[in-house]
């Protein structure tokens, strides 16, 4: 009898070393502060989201780029110790290791990326190196080159998922491979061709985009929008409203990379989008408590327990028969009908 293996998901993206310092307020142009503290972490998009996707219960690799310097060992050693495959982490000679620089301040961040490496892809073939053809969930951000996100999608045979990070316009091709486009507010306004208009907040309006968007495409679009919560439009349209678990936030970097991490695990897994949606606001409730974007590593059972029920709000791109909607198109959430969930801080990015 041959060997049971979890589902696998591969990730697609940036590897840096982030250099992070913790004071108590921003600096201004030309002026000079002291820090509380500072501290060298393994970071980059793609990897804090495959160390998150590791959290989540299921085996997972790393598909990336690094220098060939000592950065690159710390990186892959700091992968491999949370749990995820680094065969193909690749060097790229005469390259850096990316870094990314980080202020936290006041429960917020800022932060300065030189790719380096990131953005040194060489072959044109399938950057997935075959892995795509294997994964459940091949799962990319935009800190690589926008081709080699295209060729991963093209060679992905089970569900292809993007986190639209940074915010950049897509192409038409691209948003209609995707299985679930991941977005905040600011990304949702970019990708949805609004970006002269105020970030769309409100319920109403971001079930608006998500239309835009699955009328673009995408099967499925989730806006993380940090103490608001999640919105999730399904693939058959259905929108649902998840609240956020309220969090002393010491620091918002990573909390949406944990959110999608741990949400393409459980959707390799096998859960619904909603349930994937609900174990991932979790993880980014806990990830905000601390500082760094890897910095709280959980597993399985702790974000299951984290997981508490509060009711959800729905709407539908459809007809109902959910008696008195109020003119937003949002169901009372006290309603009988509506849907439990959970709730979490999945923040910034």
């Amino acid at each position: 009898m041959s060997e049971h293996r979890s589902p696998l998901v591969v990730v697609i993206g940036s590897v840096n070393i982030d250099h992070v310092v913790v004071a108590d307020a921003f600096p201004s142009p030309g002026q000079t502060i002291l820090g509380r503290t500072a501290q060298v972490t393994l970071g980059g998009k793609g990897a804090n989201q495959a160390v998150a996707a590791a959290s989540g219960g299921v085996r997972t690799a790393m598909i990336a780029r690094v220098g060939d310097d000592a950065e690159a060992d710390t990186a892959r050693a700091g992968l491999a110790a949370r749990g995820v495959d680094v065969r193909g982490v690749t060097a790229v000679p005469g390259a850096e290791t990316g870094t990314a620089w980080i202020t936290v301040a006041a429960g917020d961040n800022s932060i300065i990326v030189v790719p380096g490496a990131n953005f040194a892809w060489q072959s044109e073939d399938d950057p997935t190196g075959g892995a795509g053809a294997e994964a459940a969930v091949v799962l990319a951000q935009l800190e690589i080159p926008l081709d080699v996100v295209q060729r991963a999608a093209a060679a992905c045979r089970g569900r292809f998922l993007l986190n639209a990070a940074p915010a950049a316009e897509l192409p038409d091709e691209l948003i209609s491979r995707c299985d679930v486009l991941i977005v905040n507010e600011h990304e949702q306004a970019v990708v949805s061709g609004r970006t002269g208009a105020e970030p769309a907040t409100e319920p109403a309006a971001v079930r608006e985009a998500h239309a835009a968007l699955r009328g673009r495409g995408a099967k499925a679009v989730v806006t993380t929008l940090g103490a608001a919560g999640v919105i999730v439009t399904d693939t058959d349209g259905t929108t649902t409203v998840l609240p956020a678990i309220p969090a002393e936030v010491v620091d918002t970097t990573g909390a949406g990379d944990a959110f999608t991490g741990v949400f393409a695990a459980r959707l390799a897994a096998g859960d619904s989008i909603l349930a994937a949606a609900r174990l991932g606001i979790a993880a980014g409730s806990l990830a905000v408590r601390v500082a760094g974007a890897q910095q709280h590593h959980v597993d399985l059972e702790t974000l299951r327990a984290m997981a508490g029920t509060a009711r959800t709000t729905r709407t539908t791109d459809t007809a109902d028969t959910t008696p008195a909607p109020d003119p937003t198109g949002i169901t009372d959430p006290t309603d009988p009908t509506g849907v439990t969930g959970i709730a979490g801080i999945p923040g910034k990015d």
